[in-house]
């Protein structure tokens, strides 16, 4: 059955579907917990206490937790019910925990306070869990009578909104958390100037009680969470958002949302004709960074400092309703001294197999290329914003580690394939978790599992004795060893991406209808070229590190021997010339995807195109196939198969060869013959061009192998590795032989070699770790 998306485009025409009949949006009812002021006298221990002191300090190579002036391991605990499964993440050895707090009931008037009910909650939690710290993960929504007060200050979205999707009936779970706010569009414009002064007024509020509060001495800090999901998505970003009256006077004169839409155009904006609807997408997301950061600089204006500050944002993969969801101008957040971490959920991505459930999340492309798993046991459970950024912008990354067990079998979307069973949840446990161990990156774990329906399982999902034992062996594991390991990344190989090209290609509506049952809500580039593509990635067999263009610096020339140029189509001038100086004479090689450089500021520029990929172009503006037959002959090996996507889109480009006999021919577009897959020698690098993707893995692997890059993994597994440790995923059964550039032991013991005979199962993980 074709799966449905919640809005359908039919020409001009777009219809609503309900929210609560869309996979993973079921709407549900949760009794609110009413706790009894006595509980207040835990507090009173408190007092004896010194305040909390928490920071992340850079050091040793990547970002370290402080707590009190000691390191500490940093993995948290995540729940939709803490009060009924803390005790159970503590048997785990977790001792952080991460609750979830709607704001917006504790503000009870304009000007008007009442933070009693967070005090009981937060005691209940130190009286169930003696030992704990706190992070609270703050959602600063408005309530019912500020929207009542301020109309004009509201969301409003260009296309109808279904009335059960508008206004619907708070759920609101314990810490005041209210689960619809996360989803209703009736709610303050992010522009409105208004909501912030009110907003950050209400925060400073809530974070003076709490710094008067006893309980200054656990709260290790403050995350802000808002928008659609919690994860700053624009409210409404279904329902094209916002042509409210603040968004008009910053942002307008806002264009129609058929033009933004641009059903049955090319995959790129022309800068000459579009340059209204590119204007406004910049600062639409340059507006949602700006107030976000402005909610950090808030909570360490009135902590002084003294805690740690962090939030969702600066999703790259698998961030769907891209142009109105997107986190496409994410400096603001991603430098601000205000945030010490970026949090995300790691990968989500469905499966399009036929027969398939989409929780099985096995990706093919359409010549039935096997890309990869995204979750499940064997899958590569990667990472959606670019890791090796946050390191070189000074932010801890915090994965959320959300997968669904055994013990919750009738809800597998959070887990994947085999997570209804033992043996395939410890599978996907361990690569999780051996994940945050082995990149020198933070964690926390989510569980669901108190929701009533859809949820069943009435506990926490991870309380379970296997599954117990497996969690706390890994928080011993980085107790111990952590502290004394180098986190430095050891990639040879770059993912390079630029979120600005967003704001100048296809839409993600004009993709509808989705052919392929893995599709939804997301466009060609963000669905093939960078969500699919980064399964084969992510399975190359070679650590990978991820990372924005702009973050890229003149000492990567010799660091790195592979650059994936993954989507750098809109380029200025300046952004051109700093790549062509950082590539020449580097011997590094460089993959360009598509259409690298084509869209300046201004118009379309070829010779750009041209410039940075060393080749002449032909542009196809005849819609065709996205499907190259791949021609590789070298050594001995060869392939030759189809790879890409069936259905027909324009523009596309092809090599001109000319009299140029350095160029290789790798592949030609399917359906005329031009070239579509090549590399020459160019200015002291190897080029390479690509006009389509995603690659499969054993081209991949062969270009990687081809730039001098050395594979950890004699087969296409999922490795992730600092120079401290290392994981490696088994995506076939059977032996493979692993070699790291040091010494390495496994962590279940064995001496430190560099290398190692396996034999695993698919879905196997093994660990190891530097002998200190």
């Amino acid at each position: 059955m074709k799966r449905r998306n919640a809005l359908r485009l039919a020409g001009a025409t777009l219809v609503a579907v309900p929210l609560s009949k869309l996979p993973g949006f079921e709407l549900f009812e949760h009794k609110t917990l009413e706790l009894d002021d006595d509980i207040l006298k835990h507090l009173e221990r408190l007092k004896t206490e010194p305040v909390c002191r928490c920071e992340v300090r850079m050091e040793r190579g990547g970002a370290r937790l402080y707590l009190n002036g000691k390191e500490e391991y940093p993995l948290l605990a995540v729940s939709s019910s803490l009060l009924n499964t803390a005790p159970a993440y503590r048997k785990m050895g977790i001792q952080f925990l991460h609750p979830l707090i709607g704001m917006e009931d504790g503000w009870i008037g304009p000007g008007r306070y009442d933070w009693t009910r967070f005090d009981k909650y937060f005691a209940k939690l130190l009286e169930l869990v003696p030992d704990a710290f706190i992070l609270p993960r703050l959602h600063p929504y408005v309530p019912e009578w500020w929207k009542e007060a301020h109309p004009d200050e509201l969301i409003k979205c260009g296309i109808p909104i279904d009335p059960g999707q508008y206004k619907v009936a708070a759920q609101v779970l314990e810490g005041g958390f209210n689960w619809t706010a996360l989803f209703d569009p009736y709610s303050a414009s992010f522009a409105s100037e208004i909501y912030k002064k009110n907003a950050t007024a209400m925060l400073r509020d809530f974070l003076r009680h709490m710094e008067a509060s006893p309980l200054k001495s656990r709260m290790m800090g403050y995350q802000i969470s808002g928008m659609h999901t919690g994860e700053w998505h624009y409210l409404g970003c279904r329902w094209m958002p916002d042509y409210s009256a603040p968004m008009q006077k910053l942002a307008g004169p806002i264009p129609s949302t058929e033009r933004r839409i641009d059903k049955g155009g090319p995959l790129m904006r022309d800068p000459e004709k579009d340059r209204d609807v590119i204007d406004f997408l910049h600062k639409f997301h340059k507006n949602t960074a700006e107030t976000v950061a402005l909610f950090g600089k808030v909570i360490k204006e009135e902590t002084a400092r003294r805690v740690i500050c962090g939030t969702f944002f600066c999703y790259v993969l698998e961030n769907v309703m891209i142009q109105e969801a997107g986190h496409l101008v994410p400096e603001a957040v991603l430098t601000s001294p205000d945030f010490d971490y970026i949090a995300t959920p790691y990968t989500y991505q469905r499966s399009n197999v036929p027969g398939n459930q989409r929780y099985d999340s096995d990706v093919i492309d359409d010549a039935g290329n096997w890309l990869g798993r995204a979750r499940g046991v064997g899958g590569d459970g990667a990472y959606r914003v670019l890791s090796e950024s946050m390191r070189r912008n000074n932010k801890m990354f915090i994965s959320e580690m959300d997968p669904s067990t055994y013990v919750e079998p009738y809800r597998r979307s959070e887990g994947g394939s085999g997570s209804d069973t033992v043996e395939g949840t410890l599978k996907i446990l361990q690569r999780d978790l051996g994940q945050v161990f082995a990149t020198g990156h933070a964690g926390w774990l989510f569980d669901f599992g108190h929701y009533s329906p859809p949820f069943k399982a009435n506990k926490c999902w991870y309380d379970d004795p296997p599954m117990i034992k497996v969690i706390k062996s890994f928080v011993d594991l980085g107790a111990r060893y952590r502290p004394k390991l180098d986190i430095s990344p050891v990639s040879e190989i770059a993912a390079v991406y630029e979120p600005k090209s967003w704001l100048a290609t296809q839409h993600w509506w004009a993709e509808e209808p989705w052919e392929n049952f893995g599709i939804v809500i997301s466009d060609y580039f963000n669905h093939w070229m960078v969500n699919s593509q980064a399964r084969t990635i992510n399975r190359v067999g070679a650590p990978t590190d991820f990372m924005y263009r702009f973050d890229l610096k003149p000492e990567d020339r010799t660091r790195f021997k592979l650059f994936l140029m993954v989507n750098s189509f809109f380029l200025t001038p300046d952004e051109v010339k700093r790549l062509q100086d950082l590539f020449k004479g580097s011997g590094a090689t460089v993959v360009w995807f598509y259409a690298p450089g084509y869209i300046g500021p201004d118009r379309f520029e070829p010779k750009q195109m041209e410039a940075l990929a060393g080749f002449s172009f032909k542009r196809i503006d005849g819609p065709g196939p996205m499907m190259i037959r791949c021609l590789i002959d070298d050594s001995g090996t060869k392939f030759f198969r189809d790879f890409g996507v069936k259905k027909p889109h324009y523009p596309r480009f092809a090599v001109l060869q000319g009299e140029d006999k350095t160029i290789r021919i790798h592949g030609r577009w399917t359906d005329n013959n031009e070239i579509a897959f090549a590399s020459k020698e160019c200015n002291g690098f190897t080029s390479y061009y690509v006009g389509a993707g995603p690659l499969p893995v054993e081209v991949l692997r062969w270009i990687a192998v081809k730039a001098g890059v050395k594979m950890w993994s004699s087969r296409p597994d999922n490795v992730r590795a600092t120079k401290g440790a290392a994981m490696v995923v088994a995506t076939y059964a059977g032996e493979r032989i692993v070699r790291f550039p040091q010494p390495l032991a496994p962590i279940e013991g064995g001496a430190a070699k560099k290398e190692h005979r396996l034999t695993m199962e698919f879905g196997g993980v093994r660990v190891f770790v530097r002998k200190v």
